[in-house]
């Protein structure tokens, strides 16, 4: 304690503090994604995906890291099913930490990802020695290739979709097919991520592109949100509530200093929270598996 506070009174403490913040503060997800490195801690298949559950009604208490890995190579072999030019190159958009890269090699397809994350590359390019690997926005992606099969899962919602379009449109074989499965805001909410169907939908008609597939599968992705929200529910609030109560208790001065943090942490919790909640989900959102090609 006479450390902390020793340094809580020296100036240079704080300027060095400041400038600490000052450089943390600058967070781009696209870069280094938190969440995204948290699950390919937890997950071993490299996938960072929902998942596909046959069974939608599989309650979250009964799902283990098993099934969970195996609901994710159902959702992989989904869109491996609607490639239909084998012979030609498959851009993974988004590709993560290459595991659906990984699978897409083992079914004898040319694969190349893209990541803006230098990390992720780095893993791919250790581990998927075969996958061609860029590290770019797919916004400032730029190649002579032509691509049969472009793939969106779960990273359109990143993308700005006037870009999107045009550099698919770009990248595209003809007769190719451009593959987006993620989830989109269905309700008239205002929120930067994810798009609005209904603004995706427009864009297909203004582009002039065919739906050859359109799935809602939101219920089979539904027992991952129902999973996170359950262990949020027993395991993060109440670690979070232990937490603050040892603060009070074992430095209370500490815990009266930090109570707008604390309430910054908690809101921040809640916010999180409320969107891995099942019945907010469903209301506000869906979950939609499209397989597109350009009208000839």
């Amino acid at each position: 304690m006479k450390n902390t506070l020793l340094k809580l009174l020296n100036p240079i403490s704080w300027i060095k503090a400041y400038s600490y913040h000052r450089k943390n503060t600058k967070y781009d997800k696209s870069a280094y994604d938190l969440e995204l490195f948290f699950y390919s801690r937890i997950l071993k298949n490299d996938m960072l995906h929902y998942g596909y559950f046959d069974n939608s009604q599989i309650a979250p208490e009964e799902i283990s890291i098993k099934q969970f890995e195996e609901a994710q190579i159902r959702y992989s072999e989904n869109i491996i099913a609607q490639i239909k030019q084998p012979e030609a190159y498959v851009l993974d958009v988004g590709c993560g930490m290459g595991g659906f890269s990984g699978l897409l090699l083992q079914h004898n397809f040319k694969v190349e990802a893209l990541t803006p994350n230098v990390d992720q590359k780095k893993y791919i390019n250790s581990k998927y020695t075969k996958v061609t690997v860029h590290q770019s926005k797919f916004e400032d992606f730029h190649t002579d290739k032509k691509y049969g099969t472009i793939i969106n899962s779960e990273s359109l919602q990143y993308i700005r979709l006037e870009q999107a379009f045009k550099n698919v449109e770009r990248l595209l074989l003809p007769d190719g097919r451009w593959i987006v499965v993620d989830y989109f805001q269905d309700n008239e909410g205002k929120r930067r991520s994810p798009h609005q169907l209904q603004d995706f939908r427009n864009k297909l008609k203004e582009y002039q592109w065919e739906v050859v597939m359109e799935q809602d599968i939101s219920l089979h992705i539904l027992p991952t949100i129902k999973l996170v929200y359950m262990y949020a529910e027993r395991f993060l609030l109440p670690l979070q509530h232990l937490a603050f109560e040892k603060l009070r208790y074992k430095k209370s001065w500490l815990y009266y200093l930090t109570k707008e943090e604390r309430n910054s942490v908690i809101k921040k919790m809640e916010k999180e929270i409320a969107v891995v909640d099942p019945q907010k989900f469903l209301k506000e959102r869906k979950y939609m598996f499209f397989v597109l090609k350009k009208k000839a």
